[in-house]
Parts: C-alpha cells; sequence; structure tokens
C-alpha cells in the first residue's frame, strides 16, 4: 500500500487557507465509494498516517471497524480529504465534529458522537461544492513515525541481508507491511546473524523524507522457526 506523506485537502463550508494556518483544530473528512469518515484533529496528515497504521496493523483495536477497513480493501490513494470546518477550542471542535458526522452520515464512524447542540454549521455537500485545495504536510519533525506506541507495533518475520558492505534487516513477502522495507533496530542486534536469516521483530511504519522504513522496538531480534 503506498504510503501518503504529503496529503491534498479540499477546503469546502467556506473554509479558507488561513482559517486551516490559524486555527488550532480542523474537523476533517475522509470520502471514498464505501462513504465517509468524519474527525477532528490539530495535525490532519498525522491523523490520516495513523488511520492507514490502524489499517494495517491487525493488532489495533481499530483493525476491522468499517473506516480502516475501506483503507486496506481500497488503497489509501483512493480517498479523497476535505476540511468542513476549523476551531480554536477543542470543545466548539468537538460539537462541529458531531454536527458534521450528523450531517454527512455515519455510515464509516463507529463512535456515536454527542451531539451538544442543533447547529449546522453551514454544511454542504461535498458533491456539489468545488473547494479551493491546500497540500499540508504532517506538523513536528521530519520523521513521521505512523503508530502511536509500542502498544501498535506489529510482530513480523524479516530477513538479514547485505547492502553496502553492512547488515541490514528488510521486511518478506506475507507480512502485513509491503516486501523491502528496511528496520531500523541496533547494530548489535544485526550483527548476531548471516545474510539470508530470518528473524522476528516488532516494529512500526515510519516515513523519512517520503521513504517509508520500520522501526523496531525495544525487543531483540529472534530466530523465525
Amino acid at each position: 500500500m503506498t504510503i501518503n506523506t504529503k496529503i491534498k485537502f479540499f477546503l469546502v463550508n467556506g473554509v479558507s487557507n488561513k482559517d486551516v494556518r490559524n486555527k488550532k483544530y480542523v474537523i476533517y473528512a475522509h470520502l471514498c465509494k464505501s462513504g465517509v469518515y468524519v474527525g477532528v484533529t490539530n495535525n490532519p496528515v498525522k491523523r490520516w498516517q495513523e488511520h492507514v497504521s490502524d489499517a494495517l496493523n491487525k493488532d489495533s483495536h481499530n483493525y476491522k471497524d468499517k473506516f480502516r477497513e475501506a483503507i486496506r480493501i481500497l488503497g489509501s490513494n483512493t480517498f479523497k480529504h476535505y476540511i468542513l470546518a476549523v476551531s480554536n477550542s477543542l470543545e466548539d471542535a468537538k460539537s462541529k465534529e458531531s454536527s458534521a458526522i450528523r450531517y454527512y452520515g455515519k455510515n464509516l464512524n463507529t463512535r456515536n458522537e454527542i451531539v451538544t447542540n442543533n447547529e449546522d454549521y453551514g454544511f454542504r455537500s461535498l458533491q456539489n461544492q468545488i473547494g479551493t485545495s491546500l497540500l499540508l504536510d504532517k506538523k513536528g519533525r521530519t520523521g513521521a513515525t505512523y503508530s502511536r506506541d509500542d502498544n501498535a507495533r506489529q510482530t513480523i518475520t524479516a530477513e538479514i541481508y547485505i547492502e553496502n558492505g553492512r547488515k541490514r534487516v528488510r521486511s518478506i513477502q506475507g507480512q502485513p507491511f509491503p516486501a523491502g522495507l528496511n528496520v531500523e533496530c541496533l547494530r548489535s542486534e544485526r550483527e548476531k546473524y548471516n545474510s539470508g536469516d530470518k528473524v522476528r521483530i516488532n516494529v512500526a511504519l515510519s516515513e523519512k523524507k517520503g521513504t517509508p522504513y520500520l522501526v523496531a522496538g525495544k525487543s531483540f531480534l529472534i530466530p523465525a522457526k
């Protein structure tokens, strides 16, 4: 599955580029042929990366929900992304989120949001709006870890190989992540094995300067049986 590191969001319902840059929270929507998912965040690209990570990680408690299933089946690049509204207040942002779920339908939202009021906030049909677009990058450091903590890491089988005279570790076919992704882990652990050896390791999906790779947890490399 291709991993997006920069996301094009379409601004609708009167939201401007300035609004997105200056407000703390955005209420977003991800649209695909299976329906629409609505959420709120202060970092929309990172949040999308987390959604994709959950869709690939069988240990995630969100793995089997309809939204992550749609990401796996349809592919992350088939979704269209929208900024529906903005806010500087989390309470107000959550209110707009619940209203947006009510307006756009909750077919890919599994959690029932508490509707605090009956305001519609000027929401309009996504299909009937042209909207300007804004290319957003993840806020914060260049290297973006998709999984949020060690609980989201997944155990995979990888192989030791030689690259430029150094022992490296990479994912192989039949894993929840694409084959050929390098695994960042301790050199002292890699040196225990020979080229071609298979190992088990806990990893999380990350990217740096647009290149996806896997980051090992604190556990050691274990010989694969």
